[in-house]
């Protein structure tokens, strides 16, 4: 899971790398599927599915969690102060306790957060930013272990990421594929490979896109 807040300077829209004046995204997640000769979605992963929200403006305003069904299992509210997100609490269906993720600006690359589950603090860490907004590693520590998170772009668009705990061991990594984009210039697909090699994709990710 990957915690973001707002960077100074820089719309919601421009750090996820959308063009054009987006309001909302629909994004699912499949299993991938080899099938007439290409990579493509199959079946629905038991997460990954929500619509996220912008304002006219570029910034965040809200998701809805979805169930691999299309179903609402919650929905997301923030807080913002001077155009700050400082607050974001996800509300399930599925949980008796609401978790909350709090965001605490230290300076212009850094904010640190804490991320809540009912009263009880699951973990906290700190994002820091490059100077297009865009979060470029990620501090987490979690029953006192720190790991920390790496993001890598090529033309705006989130390429790689991986996971590394302190002393270098890498535990954990991503690479993603756009296949195409839009009239607008945002990718409907991308695939996603587990791991430093891209033989064989794990996952497909779709998006629908509705703009302003």
């Amino acid at each position: 899971v990957v915690l973001s807040s707002c960077s100074g300077g820089a719309t919601d829209l421009d750090k996820a790398g959308l063009k054009g004046r987006v309001s909302s995204v629909v994004e699912h997640q499949f299993k991938a599927e080899y099938k007439d000769g290409k990579w493509v979605a199959g079946t629905p992963s038991s997460f990954g599915h929500r619509i996220i929200n912008y304002s006219q403006e570029g910034f965040y305003l809200e998701s809805i969690v979805l169930s691999e069904s299309g179903d609402t299992a919650g929905y997301t509210k923030i807080r913002r102060e001077n155009g700050e997100m400082i607050e974001e609490i996800l509300y399930s269906r599925y949980n008796s306790t609401n978790s909350k993720t709090m965001f605490e600006r230290v300076s212009r690359e850094q904010v640190n957060f804490e991320l809540w589950d009912g009263e009880k603090l699951y973990f906290e860490g700190a994002n820091f930013y490059d100077p297009k907004g865009r979060i470029e590693r990620q501090h987490t520590v979690e029953n006192d272990l720190e790991v920390i998170n790496y993001f890598e772009y090529e033309k705006n668009l989130l390429i790689k990421n991986y996971q590394e705990e302190i002393g270098g061991t890498r535990t954990y990594t991503q690479q993603y594929e756009y296949e195409a984009f839009d009239e607008k210039g945002s990718w409907p697909t991308t695939l996603v490979y587990v791991g430093d090699e891209k033989i064989t994709p794990r996952v497909v990710i779709t998006r629908e896109y509705s703009y302003y």
